[in-house]
């Protein structure tokens, strides 16, 4: 009987086990909320975030596990809209959200630099009856390091007659730890203009320096000079292009050099014009890069000087051009334009157009967002030598796709116009990251009581009501923009993000005290991070 008991009761529990049901799983929930939908730069906003799953990860502008339930406090330093990802999961179950944050920088806000160091990061000299010019400017990656690099040219030249003294080619090799050091150039100092380019496709970039149109009439001087890049920098090589033509190196009569797409593939080439002849370097080559020699009709270059070079479809008729910018003995700037034909030149269709600014810029950039490439201009009242300064008054826009683009412009106006002088080292760089086509970053001369040190300036979009855009640049420099950590007085300045963490970094170029025993002056200079974001 007992045991008929114990089996009637086990077989009860057994049926009470087997009718107990299992509480089904709450939906997979994920809530993820911003306490603000923009906030100012430097101010923080709140994430909170609540989810009935086992595990969560962040993702966009934050990283790292979360715990299912919390907030956290942020601050974002980088300008624009920043997306906030939470994945979650639960078995195999998975849950997502996200929100955004606008974060609102004001141009000042782009530009927020380290106080300098006590000892400046290189020096050179010069005596009281000399100058300093500072010269052309190359960015790339001279080390194949994947970090950014500047090259750019320093002349000590006599005040009296121009006569150069000295050159320092200065290369600063960005990374953790940048340094500026100086490139060997032994006698081969043609520095006025620096071309960037991997001439023999071996990742390192390579540097082409030469001398300007004015130094070859008028300084009996006329150089190119062979930059190699390696794992330690910058070295001379003049072997490094294969040379079977009759161009001197040394004694080169050249009157302008620039980078040129020959074939219309999408690679600029090196094109360089002496006074009898054309040279291309054509990047990529399979035999590697060699100089090509070609004949020209200099006819419409006679009596003029050539200060720049630039390639596009100046006359809209689907076809890119040379533009030569120039000026003749009366100090009138004339451009000069050559038809591309085929992988070369048409020098008999050439034109000639008068009455245009002086111009020592003419640089293609992104205007209006359409399909043709604008064009950027900066020129000085009287005609720039690349040597003696002078006070720029033009800065303006030509839009391309027009019959004449002389005839559609828009002027850049700034508070120091016609009366400071800036750098023909120009810096597109979309320092706001709004993917507008870019800003443009000028460096200001040591001329007059200029005390300002550069100049931003800044393309604004607006879409009205009826969506339609319009596009503007707006010209602020650093004193007006009331920039903290700027040289006291006038400061050279060159431009280059050396560690890669989208703003711009400087280096200041400031004149020190003269030394009482040697009675020379030193310029010093100075690299400060930007630390904007």
């Amino acid at each position: 009987m007992r045991i008929k008991n114990l089996l009637i009761l086990s077989s009860l529990i057994v049926l009470a086990a087997c009718s107990d049901k299992e509480e089904p799983l709450e939906d997979l929930f994920l809530e993820l909320d911003s306490s603000a939908e923009s906030v100012d730069y430097g101010d923080t906003f709140t994430l909170t975030w609540s989810s009935n799953a086992s595990q969560c990860y962040a993702g966009g502008r934050w990283v790292g596990e979360k715990e299912i339930t919390g907030s956290e406090e942020i601050e974002i330093k980088r300008g624009g809209s920043s997306t906030f990802i939470l994945d979650c999961r639960r078995n195999n179950q998975f849950i997502n959200q996200a929100v955004a944050v606008e974060i609102v920088k004001e141009t000042s806000d782009y530009f927020i630099f380290s106080p300098p160091a006590d000892t400046p990061d290189f020096s050179i000299e010069y005596a009281e009856d000399e100058k300093v010019v500072f010269t052309g400017q190359a960015r790339g990656d001279v080390n194949d390091d994947n970090v950014p690099d500047v090259v750019f040219g320093v002349q000590i030249r006599k005040i009296l007659d121009n006569t150069l003294v000295k050159s320092h080619l200065l290369q600063m090799l960005g990374g953790p730890f940048p340094l500026i050091t100086e490139v060997v150039t032994d006698e081969c100092d043609a520095i006025s203009t620096l071309i960037p380019k991997d001439l023999d496709q071996d990742s390192f970039t390579d540097v082409i320096g030469t001398s300007n149109d004015y130094e070859r009439q008028n300084l009996s001087t006329s150089k190119i000079c062979l930059f190699k890049g390696t794992a330690t920098g910058l070295v001379l090589d003049n072997e490094l292009v294969t040379n079977d033509t009759s161009l001197d190196l040394a004694n080169a009569n050249l009157r302008v050099a620039g980078l040129v797409d020959r074939n219309n593939n999408v690679a600029l080439d090196i094109y360089l014009l002496t006074e009898t002849n054309e040279y291309w370097i054509e990047v990529g080559a399979t035999d590697g890069p060699k100089f090509e020699e070609f004949d020209y009709d200099n006819t419409a270059l006679t009596d003029l000087t050539v200060n720049n070079i630039s390639a596009f479809d100046f006359d809209a008729d689907s076809n890119e051009d040379l533009v030569f910018s120039t000026y003749d003995s009366n100090g009138a700037g004339k451009f000069i334009t050559v038809p591309k034909s085929g992988d070369g030149t048409n020098w008999a269709e050439t034109l000639v157009y008068d009455n245009v600014p002086n111009t020592k810029v003419v640089q293609t950039i992104v205007y209006d967002q359409d399909t043709e490439l604008d064009v950027f201009v900066m020129g000085d009242g009287t005609p720039s030598n690349g040597i003696d300064l002078n006070p720029t008054s033009t800065l303006k826009v030509y839009e391309t796709g027009e019959v004449n683009i002389l005839e559609n412009e828009v002027d850049i106006a700034y508070t120091k116009q016609a009366t400071t002088s800036l750098n023909n080292s120009v810096v597109q760089a979309d320092f706001d990251t709004d993917f507008d086509g870019g800003d443009i970053l000028l460096s200001f001369e040591n001329y007059g009581d200029t005390t300002a040190s550069f100049l931003v300036i800044e393309k604004q979009e607006t879409t009205d009501e009826e969506d339609v855009t319009t596009y503007e640049y707006v010209a602020q420099d650093d004193e007006e923009l009331g920039l903290a950590n700027i040289p006291e007085g006038h400061a050279f300045t060159v431009f280059i993000d050396y560690n890669s963490d989208f703003d711009i970094d400087v280096i200041f170029a400031v004149e020190g005290e003269v030394n009482a025993e040697t009675n020379l002056t030193p310029v010093n200079f100075f690299i400060q991070t930007n630390e904007s974001n």
